[in-house]
């Protein structure tokens, strides 16, 4: 027996679940863009990979699909967990928790990502789009949330908020990958997910020694290093 026939979950209800966490990823990005904690932030970020967890579990179990299972395990486990986790011990490390003085305020950062959400809502008409899923709002959503990671990586001044920032804009990438291509190969999706895992790796590695030789992670530090 297949053992997806044990649950009943048709496309219809994967639709729904669909546009449900999408609206989620949506609200999830606009709280991240109004935030000033950058903890805050980063379990927010955590919070988006649940939500795109439970959107590619749902998909894989509507098209019984094993490796899209695996990628909602692999989007849970790198995006929802490790990373956010590498990067809160970093920031455990900073004596600065909070986003000082960032291109653009949080209030004016929130208007921004809101006007963002309703600019890709008008702009995107993916009514006509190809699919099994009925999932009307999900290529306006995926638009919404890179362009307010975007906007995020673009207006803040710690290292931190501006890896927030790109961690948004993958989410709105990988909220794409699964839900209108219907998952990629697993390969490609290990392969995601690796990369990923060492980008935050990395990015912890520097991030100590910014702290270490700056006692900051602010990226003006880094002007003095121009040449």
């Amino acid at each position: 027996m297949n053992p997806f026939d044990l649950i009943a979950f048709d496309p219809l209800a994967a639709g729904r679940i669909l546009d449900t966490c999408s609206s989620a990823v949506v609200v999830l990005g606009i709280l991240i863009a109004g935030t000033r904690s950058i903890g805050r932030a980063i379990w927010l970020v955590a919070a988006q990979a649940a939500v795109l967890a439970v959107a590619a579990a749902g998909i894989g179990l509507a098209m019984h699909a094993p490796h899209l299972i695996l990628g909602a395990v692999l989007t849970f486990a790198v995006r929802g967990a490790a990373v956010p986790y590498l990067l809160a011990r970093v920031l455990h490390r900073s004596p600065v928790r909070v986003e000082r003085d960032p291109y653009l305020s949080p209030r004016l950062s929130l208007v921004a990502a809101i006007g963002i959400v309703f600019i890709a809502n008008a702009a995107i008409d993916s009514s006509q789009l190809a699919g099994s899923f009925e999932a009307p709002r999900v290529l306006p959503a995926s638009v919404a949330v890179m362009l307010t990671g975007l906007l995020v990586a673009m207006t803040r001044r710690k290292s931190l908020s501006i890896v927030v920032g790109l961690l948004v804009l993958e989410n709105g990438l990988a909220l794409t990958a699964f839900s209108l291509t219907y998952g990629m190969p697993l390969v490609i999706e290990l392969g995601a997910a690796f990369d990923l895992l060492m980008a935050a790796v990395v990015v912890a590695v520097y991030g100590r020694r910014m702290l270490t030789v700056f006692g900051s992670l602010s990226t003006d530090e880094l002007r003095s290093l121009r040449g």
